[in-house]
């Protein structure tokens, strides 16, 4: 992933400006400035006419890779990779399935939202995605998604209730490879959250100021990565939260209300079982199950990646509620106004 392309300096200095007074002003007032932001929308979409159109390339696959490698070719450079089948042997991919997922822990109640049926909204001051959701127990997910029902688990934190579950992810590796210091409690305290979905459910395009090594259990899912300086092309809400949400529907773009994604580079790729994506902080992701899917998101916080990949949404987001940081530390909980766990993630 090429993490220079993108929008021209001064222009990027135009949308980091506008874009951080409105975060700063609030939704509320912010939105008396909807005007300039789609001022320099348009002059932006002017400026591009004739400029080469975004391409659609692969993420880079590995094999094999060190973990000075990865460092070294990877996580210092803020390039997402797809560590092919490094996880083939671990204990979660062996034997995590639906079946297994019933007799473990089936009875548990969850929060769900319709991973068919979401919608993206374009006008600002809306919700970003709306989307149903409802608590029902992983057995009804379970059998809903082989029913072909939209019901998706996404952010579950079954990890944290069954330790033995937990046991079976080789954290030893996320260490090595996430270059954390056991020193600093924000990179030694990793948060792990759990999805589980049948085929064609989804998520909307998001980003966060968070590291994830995302691993891939059981089934295959669909990845659209975009890189961060995209950003003032990706249409970003103004977010106060962890996850950063774009309105732009990466499923089906509707390029009249969003007309400069036109010239945004896209990556994708397809995890299959033992497979784990590297995904920085703040680049964009949309992700679909191909598959009755389980999957596990690995995060933690490192400031001096996180701002070097995104220098203008990194302090916003640490002034932001729920702080990435506090949250490692056990110092903030993840709002709980919201019914669903997905709720809390979407950026209003």
């Amino acid at each position: 992933m090429d993490m220079d392309a993108g929008v021209d300096t001064l222009d990027r200095y135009a949308f980091n400006t506008t874009f951080a007074t409105d975060w700063v002003l609030g939704r509320k007032l912010g939105l008396n400035r909807t005007g300039e932001r789609k001022s320099w929308q348009d002059k932006m979409v002017a400026r591009m006419q004739g400029r080469p159109l975004g391409r659609e390339l692969q993420v880079e696959r590995r094999r094999g890779l060190s973990p000075e490698q990865f460092r070294r070719e990877y996580f210092l450079t803020g390039k997402p990779v797809v560590l092919e089948g490094i996880a083939s042997e671990w204990p979660a991919v062996k034997k995590w399935s639906f079946e297994y997922l019933l007799e473990r822990c089936g009875q548990d109640d969850i929060d769900v939202l319709d991973g068919h049926n979401w919608k993206v909204q374009a006008r600002p001051g809306t919700d970003v995605v709306e989307a149903a959701e409802r608590g029902m127990k992983v057995k009804d997910l379970l059998a809903g998604a082989r029913s072909g029902s939209g019901w998706y688990g996404s952010f579950m934190e079954l990890l944290d209730k069954y330790a033995d579950m937990r046991d079976d992810i080789d954290w030893n590796f996320v260490r090595d490879y996430g270059n954390t210091t056991m020193r600093l409690p924000w990179q030694r305290n990793i948060l792990a959250k759990m999805y589980v979905g049948g085929p064609l459910t989804s998520t909307s395009f998001h980003c966060a100021p968070v590291m994830n090594l995302y691993l891939q259990a059981y089934g295959r899912k669909r990845w659209v990565l975009v890189a961060p300086k995209f950003t003032p092309f990706m249409y970003p809400s103004l977010s106060k939260g962890l996850n950063w949400q774009s309105r732009i529907d990466f499923r089906n773009p509707n390029y009249d209300e969003a007309p400069l994604y036109r010239y945004v580079d896209r990556y994708e790729t397809v995890l299959e079982p033992g497979d784990v994506l590297w995904n920085p902080p703040w680049v964009w992701h949309g992700v679909q199950n191909l598959t009755e899917s389980i999957a596990v998101s690995m995060w933690w916080a490192n400031v001096t990646r996180t701002m070097s990949n995104n220098p203008v949404l990194t302090p916003l987001a640490f002034f932001g509620r729920p702080n990435p940081v506090l949250l490692q530390l056990g110092l903030e909980k993840e709002p709980t106004e919201k019914r669903s766990a997905f709720s809390v993630h979407l950026n209003k």
